[in-house]
């Protein structure tokens, strides 16, 4: 007897915060903010208002957006927009990291890697479902169309908080803008558009870890601990303003 393929389901449908140890938004948030050249310079009070507000900046961009599955009127909109889009059929790993799609400013273009739609549909048919095609193109369009958005209509997300100073050399004072705010407000647009319950940057790190081999007792652990160091960075910014 022939199986019945299983249906594919909405990324929004999917509980995958069910399935997999958690993290919420602020403790992702952070570990996108470590990245940056600028962290180790940034104090403990500074470094909750960055992520708070890169992450409201983000939702508030996404106040109109409502992803209803229908990709041709996204696609269209992309490209009223004056971006064009490409699928991109080569891999795109790079190094120790892995390119899932890229925003191009001159000219304007979003590609999208098939590989990293892949990978996706590997690790959602391990948890047990069948994710729509769309819902995986849409997830990697609504990120970098973010980018977009902010170079033409809404303003960079790394503009609107204060510059970090970097070094002194006699009067003059170098500072220098916190670039990975951006990511973290892309994240948060992504995840309010598509309407999830759970972060993009929460399922890039499960795929990490997964692909590394690492277990769910594991991967709980490590995340653990990420939840511990940012509780410690809250904790020093409310002594500080006591």
């Amino acid at each position: 007897m022939t199986s019945v393929p299983p249906r594919s389901r909405r990324l929004s449908s999917i509980p995958l915060d069910n399935l997999w140890p958690h993290l919420p938004h602020a403790v992702l948030a952070l570990t996108e903010l470590e990245q940056d050249e600028m962290y180790p310079l940034l104090t403990a009070t500074a470094i909750p208002r960055y992520l708070e507000e890169a992450t409201a900046f983000g939702r508030e961009a996404a106040t109109n957006e409502s992803d209803d599955g229908d990709l041709t009127r996204l696609f269209n909109r992309i490209i009223q927009s004056g971006v064009r889009v490409r699928l991109i059929e080569q891999n795109g790993a790079k190094g120790n990291g892995w390119i899932r799609a890229q925003y191009h400013r001159k000219p304007p273009t979003i590609d999208v890697y098939r590989s990293s739609m892949e990978q996706l549909e590997q690790f959602f048919a391990k948890c047990g479902y069948r994710v729509a095609e769309e819902d995986l193109i849409a997830l990697h369009l609504y990120h970098e169309w973010f980018h977009h958005l902010e170079s033409t209509r809404l303003g960079r997300t790394d503009y609107r908080l204060p510059k970090v100073r970097k070094k002194k050399w006699g009067p003059l004072v170098f500072r220098q803008r916190v670039y990975r705010l951006r990511e973290i407000a892309a994240h948060a647009f992504t995840q309010e558009a598509m309407g999830l319950t759970w972060s993009p940057l929460w399922l890039d790190h499960l795929l990490l870890l997964t692909e590394k081999g690492w277990t769910k007792s594991q991967i709980r652990e490590h995340f653990q601990f990420l939840h511990q160091k940012y509780q410690k960075i809250t904790e020093s910014d409310r002594e500080a303003r006591t």
